[in-house]
C-alpha cells in the first residue's frame, strides 16, 4: 500500500515537471495570487488613512 502510494506521487510529480505550460500557469496563479493580496493590503491601508484625515478635518470644522 505504502509503495503504491509512493509510485503515484513519484509518477505525478514527474508529470508535472514534464510539462511546462502547467507550471508557468501555477506560476501566473500564485503570482496574481501575491498581487492581489498586497494590493488590497495597500488601499486598506490608503483607506484608513484616509478615513481618519477626513476624521480630523471635521474635527477641526466642528471646532474639536
Amino acid at each position: 500500500m505504502k509503495n503504491s502510494i509512493i509510485n503515484v506521487l513519484r509518477r505525478v510529480w514527474t508529470k508535472i515537471h514534464e510539462d511546462e505550460r502547467g507550471l508557468t500557469t501555477l506560476e501566473y496563479v500564485i503570482a496574481a495570487g501575491i498581487i492581489l493580496v498586497v494590493l488590497a493590503a495597500a488601499i486598506l491601508a490608503w483607506n484608513n488613512g484616509l478615513a481618519q484625515k477626513i476624521g480630523d478635518l471635521i474635527k477641526q470644522l466642528l471646532g474639536g
